[in-house]
């Protein structure tokens, strides 16, 4: 039995726990560094654009190569090419000539690294847990990334930046290094069999196609990649609504910032008996009921008391949404497909980041800082509308039903 307390799983566990604190720390510095050069929220919304960017051209490939290869090893040489982009953005920034070209150059980096990593971190998880597992696997990875990268990350990178820019991304880089090696650790071989092998190209379509074709996750992923577009649009200038409209300082930043991690680890802690409760219908579907009050709420009152709440109520839903949608994606798509399809699942749900960042700072420079939050409460308000006609019980049980299909119609 290869459940949560296995050593491998552990091993996984801890490696993420050091990789998503890295990211916390540094992802809350990067816009620190961007708004310290300029204030022009189009140039800020910039950095956002580059790390989402390369989902749309390389999502595809990525999975289709992580179909191929060691799922463990795609995860350590990710990890050792970020860890050398983001040393080198920190010694520019110790040496104080980090431009923002150079900035976005490493966004680009970490996120083009990232489209082999994070399909591989998915495959990786069942060929590590039993299938009864898996959902708990995922609660516990999705309270970690809450607990490191929202809750503890965002005001411990937010204070060493207040005090030497460069710290924060020397921590960030000495994560990936970490991580990389405790994920070098894990015992097995973690490669697909397959019988055959045909073109790149082909693969990925079958993955894409194989995901379009689905009853239920073609819907999800839909969802995913509308919520997103509208989340992005607040979160690539909320760095300037939160100094500029708001009132607070660059702590009081990466303090709101934490608050979406409480709100996500409380969200991801109680995931698994929401969905045992109602299913996994009814926890998507609560999720999207969430976002479009949040957003409303922090146009119209934005006091930082307020605007907690409303970032809390984030965190929340899409800790639920992610525990709930990747278990359900785990179990219903067959261990060979599992990079492609999540790849698949990417480009759509992370392929509109940058067009909502891009929306986010053309919308603000047009009409103000809370403008975002108004276009997402819209966007959202339509996602629940359609996850309701569209994500249902009956849906789900039918395509649990059919995971042992060969076909991939």
């Amino acid at each position: 039995m290869h459940t949560v307390g296995s050593s491998r799983f552990r091993r996984l566990w801890v490696a993420a726990g050091i990789s998503y604190l890295g990211d916390g720390i540094g992802l809350t510095a990067f816009p620190l560094l961007v708004a310290s050069l300029t204030r022009d929220p189009m140039l800020v919304a910039g950095a956002t654009i580059a790390f989402d960017a390369p989902w749309l051209l390389l999502a595809l490939p990525g999975g289709a190569i992580v179909d191929r290869v060691d799922r463990r090893l795609a995860m350590v040489s990710a990890d050792s090419v970020r860890a050398v982009m983001v040393t080198l953005l920190a010694v520019l920034a110790l040496a104080g000539n980090s431009p923002i070209w150079a900035i976005y150059a490493v966004a680009l980096a970490l996120s083009s690294a990232g489209t082999i990593f994070d399909p591989a971190s998915e495959a990786i998880v069942p060929l590590v847990v039993d299938h009864d597992a898996i959902p708990e696997a995922n609660s516990r990875l999705q309270a970690t990334n809450w607990t490191c990268n929202f809750l503890l990350g965002p005001p411990l990178g937010a204070s060493l930046f207040a005090l030497v820019a460069a710290v924060p991304f020397f921590l960030d880089g000495a994560s990936f290094v970490a991580s990389a090696l405790i994920v070098f650790t894990l015992p097995g071989a973690y490669r697909s069999v397959r019988a055959t092998r045909s073109s790149i190209a082909r693969e990925v379509g079958e993955g894409l196609h194989w995901l379009i074709a689905h009853p239920v996750l073609r819907y999800t992923s839909a969802l995913a990649g509308m919520t997103n577009l509208a989340s992005n649009a607040i979160v690539a200038v909320f760095v300037l609504f939160a100094q500029d409209v708001v009132g607070v300082t660059d702590l009081g930043y990466g303090l709101l910032l934490s608050c979406i991690g409480v709100g996500g680890l409380i969200g991801a802690i109680v995931a698994g008996r929401i969905v045992a409760r109602i299913g996994s219908a009814g926890a998507l579907r609560l999720s999207t009921c969430l976002g479009a009050p949040a957003a409303g709420i922090t146009a119209a009152i934005p006091h930082p008391v307020i605007v907690a709440l409303a970032v809390f109520a984030f965190g929340f839903s899409i800790a639920l949404w992610n525990v709930t949608h990747v278990s359900l994606r785990q179990q219903l798509v067959p261990d060979e497909l599992r990079g492609r399809v999540a790849a698949s699942n990417t480009l759509i749900t992370w392929g509109s980041l940058p067009i909502g960042a891009a929306l986010g700072g053309a919308v603000s420079v047009l009409f103000g800082l809370r403008a975002p939050m108004l276009l997402a409460a819209i966007l959202l308000a339509f996602a629940t509308l359609v996850a309701f006609l569209k994500v249902t019980p009956a849906a789900i049980a039918a395509a649990q039903q059919r995971v042992e299909a060969p076909a991939l119609a």
